[in-house]
């Protein structure tokens, strides 16, 4: 840390002193933000290509030898790296490389997906791979009931996998400030303007971060594929709304969509590129179409309901690939787990559909036997954001982080977090 300390004397000429400050302040900033960056560069390339050596890494990244061998010694530090067995081939100097993989246990991102009816949780470690995951209903009490009963859930889970804990991601529907931590509009919840980052910064010493639901799944698509140049794509979720339950949203099916552009998830100007209408939506509509309400519940279980809300959702969708002009289309949900079927019902109802995805060599891929998707990717918002380099705009995020953050998130190795719903077990 610099301190820089002005006294008042004859020879203090503040107006002069003050651009120097900046300037050096500037620096120092910089300085901070090139080795950030380059720490992500060592480490995104570590867990993309596990088992990569720093021959490899200099030579991928164009980067100084010096600068990737200072840059993984601290990492190895910090245990975020260790040094596996020998590669194959020779280095220069006639010795076998030394392999580099990410620590496993070096810490773990809690992932939920929040429903008014039901949620699903997941703990994956820093590679992404799937530690812990459950699915159960919510207790009737209000939200902020449900973050403590969810966070209980899973601290406990934590304690007995004794990693450390580096963050808390949650994806539910509805409008979603993911810079700030802020659930604009959740109409399933009656939320508005919700302070989803305060909450959890005045209970809970650990990171936290909210998306909306659909967009999770693009992040998945981002982790799943990190070793592949996706280019543009769309994500489209569908879930079953299960039943009747205390926040009052109807039955039937909820659907999202995601879009990727340029690499980046696309959040729109208002926070609500996730949000979908479809073409039969009328202002006075309740929900996401204009269909008769009876069609929309019997659409979970009426085959003909649901070709009746299947051909209403891809028929909308036309207009907007055709805009977007996406190289992949995923497909995520339970009503689409059958994917015979739902190309039988689009080649039957709505030809037009995969005649534009021919036409524009949109691929449709289906990825809807998984019903963690939305945890899951949640939990990879956190590892995308923390294997990426950062841009300077985002530094002045409520969320942002860097290295030096998480490094301190995980030592010491054990945390202590005290339950806040009143169970007994809080040690």
């Amino acid at each position: 840390m610099v301190v820089l300390v002005c006294t008042k004397s004859k020879q203090t000429n503040t107006e002069g002193l003050l651009p120097s400050i900046l300037k050096k302040q500037m620096r120092i900033n910089n300085n901070n933000f090139q080795k950030n960056a380059n720490t992500s560069l060592v480490s995104q390339l570590i867990w993309k290509s596990p088992g990569i050596s720093r021959v490899d890494i200099a030579r991928e990244l164009n980067l100084y030898r010096s600068t990737v061998t200072n840059i993984i010694s601290a990492l190895i530090d910090d245990e975020v790296v260790y040094e596996g067995e020998e590669g194959s081939g020779m280095s220069r100097g006639g010795r076998k490389p030394i392999i580099l993989r990410l620590n496993e246990k070096f810490g773990c991102v809690v992932g939920f997906d929040i429903q008014p009816s039901h949620y699903r949780a997941v703990i994956l470690d820093i590679t992404g791979s799937l530690l812990w995951q459950q699915k159960g209903a919510l207790p009737k009490v209000d939200f902020d009931g449900i973050l403590l009963f969810l966070m209980d859930l899973v601290l406990s889970e934590v304690k007995k996998i004794n990693i450390p804990l580096l963050a808390v991601c949650a994806g539910i529907p509805g409008i979603v400030n993911s810079d700030n931590g802020i659930i604009v509009y959740a109409e399933p919840f009656k939320l508005k303007n919700y302070d989803f980052h305060s909450f959890f910064a005045k209970r809970y010493d650990v990171p936290v971060f909210v998306e909306n639901d659909a967009n999770c799944t693009a992040w998945l698509e981002m982790t799943i594929n990190r070793n592949i140049h996706l280019g543009d794509f769309v994500c489209l979720i569908a879930d079953y709304h299960e039943g009747s339950y205390q926040f009052g949203d109807r039955s039937g099916i909820g659907v999202g969509i995601a879009l990727s552009i340029g690499g980046k998830v696309y959040h729109g100007s208002h926070h609500s590129a996730g949000e979908f209408c479809s073409l039969s939506w009328r202002e006075e509509s309740i929900g996401q179409t204009g269909l008769q309400e009876d069609v929309l519940i019997r659409s979970v279980s009426d085959p003909q309901a649901l070709a009746v809300w299947m051909n209403d959702l891809f028929s909308s969708l036309v207009p907007v690939l055709s805009v977007i002009d996406p190289r992949f289309l995923f497909i995520h949900g339970k009503p689409f787990d059958d994917e015979d079927k739902i190309q039988g019902m689009l080649s039957k109802d709505c030809p037009q559909f995969l005649a534009l995805l021919e036409k524009i060599g949109c691929k449709m891929v289906f990825n809807a036997h998984d019903e963690s998707v939305v945890a899951k990717g949640a939990a990879t918002m956190y590892l995308q954001k923390l294997f990426a380099v950062p841009e300077l705009s985002e530094t002045e995020s409520r969320t942002h982080f860097d290295w030096d953050d998480v490094i301190n998130q995980a030592y010491p190795m054990k945390k202590s977090y005290i339950l806040q719903s009143g169970s007994d077990d809080n040690e």
